[in-house]
């Protein structure tokens, strides 16, 4: 049997103190390991605010727990879940190889960002920087009716030489 990479992210109600949350924590990577599996990262983000109302509740306590381990083990953790009173809802998600590769990668861009961020740039990177090539554009982006693209400005002002008046005639006339 070989072990696969998975993620379970679990709310937890916002009426649960601290120990009860570590005590779910705790009670889902006891049945991962009893299963033969092994934990990767638990990560509990605390209490925030759900996008709609579940199971009554407006607020709930993040858990984000990635685990190694065999398919065998998702139907009991679901099982847990769904028996648990203190879970109002979960997701657990499997990680194929291109996934995990591919976090890996931004991993890496990310450290090499930061290493090239903090040598060359100091801690704001450019947001503080004033470049004086700024000073050479048109002006500010117009936007509204008239903004927008500049082929559609240079097309409206075309079309504003040849308005008309409120009689149809021209302007000229």
């Amino acid at each position: 049997m070989s072990l696969r990479t998975y993620e379970a992210l679990y709310i937890v109600t916002p009426e649960a103190e601290d120990d009860v949350v570590q005590t779910v924590a705790k009670a889902v990577e006891k049945i991962v390991t009893d299963n033969g599996g092994a934990t990767v990262r638990l990560d509990i983000w605390g209490r925030r605010r759900l996008a709609y109302k579940v199971k009554k509740h407006a607020e709930g306590c993040y858990i984000l727990f990635r685990f190694d381990a065999g398919p065998s083990v998702i139907p009991k953790l679901e099982t847990y879940f769904r028996l648990s009173e203190h879970v109002i809802r979960y997701l657990v998600t499997h990680f194929d190889e291109q996934m995990l590769r591919l976090e890996a990668e931004q991993q890496l861009r990310k450290e090499e960002e930061i290493r090239a961020g903090v040598a060359g740039r100091g801690v704001w990177g450019d947001r503080g920087r004033d470049d004086e090539e700024d000073e050479d554009e048109e002006g500010p982006r117009r936007r509204g009716r008239r903004g927008g693209r500049p082929e559609r400005r240079a097309a409206v002002a075309a079309t504003d030489d040849d308005e008309d008046d409120e009689n149809g005639r021209d302007d000229e006339d």
